[in-house]
């Protein structure tokens, strides 16, 4: 049984614990703060849940201080004050697993003592490998003279370690390509990262935009701290400024609480905004507010609330001609476009694709009961003689298909993978990418009779989110015959 100590100044509260959860879990209880850090010197502890108002210290102090001891051990915070205050400093301040309000729900209570317990073997694991890779080092130190028979091993070794930590030659644990060109722009990105100017990242759909927005999080000074993700495709119009910028209570019908926005909780980290072109014009002027003041309001508030964050914003479409159309700001457009990174489509780095592909079996080989270890040359011919307009999203959905298709130990695609091939007659000039969007898309809408959502709708065919079909066929003048 996992071992979960619960710390609350009020028995009743860690006897009603106790009785609950000790059919599934070693419960011990302590009305002392002080007396938890003894239990956990003497016990292996799997989570610490936590009070938060406690006399001898606040629960958040008695997280920073076990932080500091025992690095891996999740904590949840326990608590019947709803305080924005508090919330926000459990996010922050990194050791907070979940913060969770009084009166608590059984299943949710577990479900989330769970996952902790996940999440701590899976932090301990990492501080342990961590720290063999560490004694293992000090012992190559310590041979001196079986590191000069190897120095050149050695610093060859030494050289991919930098590679892989840093990207500073293109690398990213994230981002697959020996492509030199691709390999540049990431090195450029991550150059970038460094800083804390806003990056705007362009290309198709499916060319990784959201990997290389993590790589840049993960290689800035912020890296400690939350990267906070918004698809701007996916929120409704009438709810954009109530998710960037949080609402008050009662501020519009429905608003039972107080909501805390993405650029409240993506303080002193990141905040990446997807598909940014897609932004309500309303809602630009606030957002430009926002990145030149660094402050703002909830929706229905009048306190103004300071916010640091980094922005990474992202987009598939022609900003530029938005611009020109008066479908996105020009002031907002350049406030973002500080530093352009142009993500490539994967039809320009086909060398690529074996690698993909690899990884992508690797992954699902994981995730499943099979074992493909064969990936024949032909099938990886197959694939580099597409075209791919969806890109490495497209590549991944159709390696998935063969995976489970495949009975054998081979990855086969078969028929069902049709590599079109161009007529005689086709001229050599490729057509217009919105054009071919267009065309797939009106060609979709047919085949379903104009069904958008549901299980036989086109966006389940195209692997879309309904919401971002939509506002794909505004753009594009897709609209249904009369």
């Amino acid at each position: 049984m996992h071992k979960i100590l619960y710390v609350d100044d009020e028995k009743n509260n860690l006897l009603t614990f106790e009785l609950t959860l000790n059919k599934w879990y070693n419960i011990e209880i302590t009305t002392s703060p002080g007396e938890a850090l003894k239990i956990l010197e003497r016990e292996d502890i799997d989570v610490l849940i936590t009070d938060q108002r406690m006399p001898e210290m606040s629960g958040l102090e008695l997280a920073q201080k076990v932080k500091d001891i025992y690095p891996w051990l999740s904590i949840i915070i326990l608590t019947a004050f709803d305080d924005s205050n508090t919330v926000l400093q459990a996010v922050n301040q990194g050791g907070i697993y979940r913060y969770i309000l009084k009166p608590w729900h059984l299943n949710e209570l577990k479900q989330s003592i769970n996952n902790a317990i996940e999440n701590t073997k899976l932090k301990k694991s990492n501080i342990d490998l961590i720290s063999d890779l560490k004694e293992k080092n000090r012992k190559l130190v310590n041979s001196y003279n079986f590191i000069l028979s190897l120095k050149k091993q050695v610093e060859e070794e030494n050289t991919q370690l930098k590679q892989l930590i840093s990207g500073h030659e293109g690398n990213s644990k994230h981002i697959i390509t020996q492509n030199p060109k691709f390999r540049k722009i990431i090195s450029q990105a991550v150059q970038a990262a460094k800083t804390d100017s806003t990056i705007l990242l362009l290309g198709e759909t499916g060319t990784g935009k959201e990997l290389m927005a993590q790589t840049i999080h993960e290689e800035s000074s912020r890296a400690d701290k939350l990267m906070i993700k918004v698809n701007c495709a996916a929120i409704p119009e009438t709810l954009v400024e109530s998710e960037l910028f949080g609402h008050e209570k009662g501020a519009f019908t429905g608003a039972d609480k107080l909501k805390y926005g993405k650029f409240e909780l993506a303080h002193n980290g990141t905040l990446f905004l997807d598909e940014i072109g897609e932004l309500p014009l309303s809602t630009q002027s606030k957002l430009l507010r926002v990145l030149q003041e660094n402050e703002f309001e909830r929706v229905g508030g009048s306190q103004t609330i300071k916010t640091n964050i980094r922005l990474i914003a992202a987009t598939n479409c022609n900003l530029e001609e938005a611009v020109r159309k008066g479908a996105f700001r020009s002031d907002l457009y350049y406030r973002i476009n500080i530093i352009p990174v142009k993500m490539p489509p994967l039809r320009e780095h086909k060398e690529d694709i074996p690698l993909l592909v690899g990884h992508f079996v690797e992954k699902l080989n994981k995730s499943s009961k099979k074992n493909i270890d064969t990936i024949p040359q032909k099938t990886i011919k197959k694939l580099q003689a597409y075209q791919w307009p969806g890109n490495i999203r497209e590549l991944q959905n159709i390696v998935e298909r063969a995976h489970v298709l495949s009975t054998g130990r081979k990855l086969a695609i078969d028929d069902w993978f049709n590599v079109p091939t161009k007529p005689a007659n086709v001229d050599d000039e490729p057509t217009a990418l919105h054009l071919q969007e267009k065309k797939h898309i009106l060609k979709v809408l047919k085949r379903t009779n104009w069904k958008i959502r549901g299980e036989d709708g086109a966006a389940i065919l195209l692997e879309i989110n309904p919401t971002t079909l939509e506002s794909r066929m505004k753009k594009l003048n897709i609209s249904k015959p009369k």
